[in-house]
């Protein structure tokens, strides 16, 4: 049975939501600690949340995966029955927001890690991608050639 052909969407649809969500604070707890860790004295010590990343990014991605087909099996449910249970959208919209801040908060990471002269030189993110018009004057620069 789909969640269409449901009256009122399944707990398993919302344990699943839960699942998911558990997965995403503990990516979040470990992209934190790594920040902190990479804020205080021993910068060096960042290297033990690697093996966390990588046992975490499987788990993550499949529950991405699970998580894109819940979010479009909820949106195809009839506004009415989606109303009588805003506790599933309020929890998809905190899902989401976990993982912005997250995002931002790796992000941040990236960059302590390239102060700290911690990237191998190979993984090294490309100059132009921090020249943001860099695309716009190639294209400006070739136009009028």
């Amino acid at each position: 049975m789909t969640l269409l052909e449901m009256s009122e969407p399944h707990e398993s649809f919302v344990d699943e939501l839960r699942q998911y969500q558990k997965v995403c604070e503990e990516v979040n707890q470990v992209v934190r600690r790594e920040n902190q860790c990479l804020k205080s004295a021993d910068p060096q010590s960042v290297s033990q949340f690697q093996k966390f990343r990588r046992d975490l990014l499987e788990r993550l991605t499949g529950a991405q995966m699970r998580l894109a087909v819940l979010k479009t099996s909820w949106m195809r449910v009839p506004p009415a029955t989606r109303a009588r249970r805003p506790d599933i959208g309020s929890l998809i919209r905190q899902i989401l927001d976990l993982i912005m801040k997250t995002i931002v908060l790796d992000r941040e990471n990236e960059q302590l890690l390239l102060r700290h002269r911690m990237v191998p030189t190979k993984h090294l993110p490309p100059v132009n991608r921090q020249n943001p018009h860099f695309v716009a004057k190639l294209y400006k620069d070739n136009r009028s050639s």
